[in-house]
């Protein structure tokens, strides 16, 4: 079964929705269907064409630059092997609109697809489902994911195709891209920007700099280097944990490389990762090497890394984290 993930990069919505809402109130998470179709038809159109650059430039730019080449000419050329194999799906009851709510703990995503369904073959036991993805913040006209898979929520058993980090040598002058979320989990009490007890800051290597982080992060990377680790596996699927926990993250693109790196540290009531560092080797969202940590050995990322949270960092603060 061909499996192909592109997912979401740095595109959380921590505390924009409350769980509360009835399916009602999802209807105003719903793109136009027509809109996002005219964009999935004309990527269907670069795909056939080979035309790498122009599909990549159909991704939101945030997402876009933290995509490899050889990522996208990979994603291109496999797709376009499922339309010469399988033919490419027509008509409205092949190509469906659907409105995908992802929960964790208190968190909601909502995720407008567009699925393009592939006849199933005598000899298969699902169908196979092209899904061009998108998100509100976004609009109609860019995606922010494709993937094709029997079950078009997640990887499944898909195994990650980089290597694994045998060391953790970075460098924050290839960072392109971060992203950094810190929450106070379930005792939150400070006023950040919109949000209450939770906050996030993003951009690129010189927003680092301009932010002040940049010490802290070298400082980070430095303490890493150590590579004590207690356990490697692969993953496919998003870490899950308890929306109780008070905890920062934080999450890395670099110049030409095929993965990003996501460091997570519980701080209190950290639950099964109580008195770990999760660092994570991404190829995609959902799909990479998963490296967990002690936090002894690491005591300059325990003792700067939750220092982010007291910075003066008010004015850069994302509107919805």
């Amino acid at each position: 079964m061909l499996t192909i993930c592109l997912c979401i990069f740095f595109a959380s919505c921590r505390g924009q929705v409350n769980n509360e809402k009835t399916i009602d109130n999802y209807k105003s998470e719903i793109l136009p269907e027509k809109e996002m179709r005219e964009t999935t038809d004309k990527a269907v159109k670069l795909i056939q064409a080979k035309n790498y650059l122009a599909f990549k430039d159909l991704f939101a730019p945030e997402i876009a630059k933290g995509i490899s080449d050889q990522q996208i000419n990979s994603l291109v050329d496999k797709i376009d092997e499922l339309f010469i194999a399988r033919g490419v799906p027509t008509g409205d009851e092949n190509i469906l609109p659907a409105l995908n709510a992802t929960m964790n703990g208190s968190d909601t995503v909502f995720i407008n697809n567009i699925m393009y369904n592939f006849k199933q073959l005598p000899n298969e036991t699902s169908s196979l489902v092209l899904t061009f993805s998108f998100l509100k913040k976004y609009g109609t006209g860019y995606l922010v994911g494709v993937h094709a898979n029997s079950n078009p929520l997640s990887a499944g058993t898909t195994k990650p195709t980089i290597t694994q980090l045998t060391k953790f040598e970075l460098n924050t002058n290839e960072i392109n891209r971060f992203r950094i979320y810190y929450s106070e989990g379930k005792n939150k009490k400070t006023k950040y920007k919109n949000e209450l007890g939770f906050f996030a800051v993003e951009g690129d290597k010189s927003s680092l700099e301009t932010m002040g982080i940049e010490p802290t992060i070298k400082a980070i990377f430095s303490d890493l280097k150590k590579y004590k680790i207690e356990t490697v596996e692969p993953f496919n699927s998003a870490l899950r944990y308890d929306d109780d926990t008070k905890f920062i993250s934080a999450e890395f693109g670099f110049d030409n490389k095929p993965y990003s790196v996501f460091i997570y540290l519980p701080i209190e009531d950290g639950g099964i990762y109580s008195g770990k560092i999760i660092l994570m080797q991404r190829e995609y969202a959902n799909l990479g090497y998963k490296f967990v940590l002690d936090q002894r050995d690491y005591q300059e990322i325990v003792k700067l890394f939750p220092k982010v949270a007291s910075m003066n960092l008010d004015k850069y603060y994302v509107d919805k984290p």
